[in-house]
């Protein structure tokens, strides 16, 4: 079997003698959405899953959108070649822009620059670390095994490893900016400890900040916080807080395959209150994973827009072999307090209280799509293990 199968049906229906622990090889399917123009969903079976840092072009000065965004596609190559990967082999790419206009410029040059085997991609409004650049993204690339994390390239990468792995819900504590993003990673930490994991597991973090001006204060608590064993990735996204909690924190670990009757399960640590519209931790069991691009449907009306949101996402579930009680990881993204506030109303209805997936909900300038108020970021397990 070849490193990497295209195949036309769900995944879910294949049987492999091996192991999936053990698997040499993987298999990729791509949905596409209804007009067929980019990819819904993305499956993939028994791979390492290597994670980038937010790519940024780190401009000395403002320079154009499409030169930006070519710089940032080239250094992404550059480590998907020193990785020993494939730029047919993109699973996902989470896309912040400065501005969520230049969504259709970005998604030509996409196209353009890896052909028809298009990854799912969500994006999101948001300013970018340095003041300069307008475009940032991190990717989720898949791999037959670990060449080296290590690369000469100034852009981080961490491998997730076959076997389980473990989304832990956005969390955030009080204080100024570096006070508040130290107790919250610690926070985290302590969280994965129930699970008998620790900081050498974790593969990325995400950081939503407010303001991004401030963001060399994050990046120094999370290198003392991982000053021993190996760093995780991150990307950064600037929210506006509700509340004295300038951060929140959501993170991603390796964990070793442990059998269970479903494929995703859900854990409430000790002292945390279960929820019925989020879970605290998620857990996805074996090498099956479903990723689904960025979910947005633009309408008048916040009511409508959320449901047109949750009926496309599951029929695109339900094409990749899954559901809504299957959700292991979701990213909400709100520009305003109507579509946060339908958001809070409709989800109950959709989910059941005893399986939600872990969750971050941001309040952003825009969600990255046009005359859009919402957009939704998933990853899913399958129904049923092979």
């Amino acid at each position: 079997m070849s490193s990497c199968t295209y195949f036309g049906i769900p995944l879910l229906f294949l049987v492999l003698s091996r192991s999936p622990i053990q698997a040499e090889t993987f298999e990729l399917h791509r949905h596409k959405s209804p007009n067929q123009t980019s990819t819904e969903a993305v499956e993939i079976r028994d791979a390492v899953l290597f994670h980038t840092d937010q790519i940024v072009p780190d401009a000395q000065t403002t320079t154009s959108f499409e030169k930006q965004t070519k710089a940032v596609l080239q250094m992404l190559k550059t480590v998907i070649e020193e990785h020993q990967l494939s730029i047919s082999e993109l699973v996902k790419l989470n896309v912040y822009l400065r501005d969520e206009q230049d969504s259709s410029i970005f998604e030509q040059q996409l196209v353009d620059w890896c052909g028809k085997q298009l990854p799912a991609v969500a994006y999101v409004q948001t300013p970018l670390p340095n003041v300069n650049d307008s475009i940032g993204l991190d990717a989720v690339i898949a791999g037959k095994r670990i060449v080296s994390e290590k690369s000469s390239h100034s852009i981080h990468v961490r491998a997730l490893p076959r076997g389980d792995v473990v989304y832990v819900s956005g969390q955030a504590e009080p204080g100024d900016l570096p006070t508040a993003t130290r107790a919250t990673l610690e926070s985290l930490l302590k969280t994965i400890e129930h699970l008998n994991l620790n900081r050498e597991q974790v593969i990325g973090i995400k950081c939503f900040l407010t303001p991004m001006a401030d963001v060399s204060a994050v990046k120094s608590q999370i290198a003392e916080v991982f000053e021993v064993g190996p760093m995780p990735v991150v990307s950064y996204v600037e929210w506006i807080a509700s509340s004295s909690r300038p951060i929140e924190i959501e993170m991603i670990v390796a964990a070793p395959h442990e059998d269970a009757e479903s494929t995703v399960t859900y854990f409430t640590p000790p002292g945390m209150q279960a929820s019925p519209v989020f879970s605290r931790v998620a857990r996805i069991h074996g090498n099956q994973r479903i990723y689904l691009s960025g979910i947005a449907s633009p309408t008048a009306d916040a009511a409508l827009e959320t449901r047109a949101v949750f009926d496309r996402i599951e029929l695109a579930l339900e094409q990749a072999g899954s559901d809504l009680t299957h959700l292991a990881k979701a990213t909400y993204y709100v520009s305003t307090s109507d579509a946060s506030q339908q958001l809070n109303q409709l989800r109950p209805s959709y989910y059941d209280s005893k399986r939600p997936p872990a969750a971050s909900k941001a309040m952003v300038s825009g969600v990255g799509y046009l005359d859009a108020e919402l957009s939704i970021d998933l990853i899913a397990a399958p129904v049923t293990a092979p």
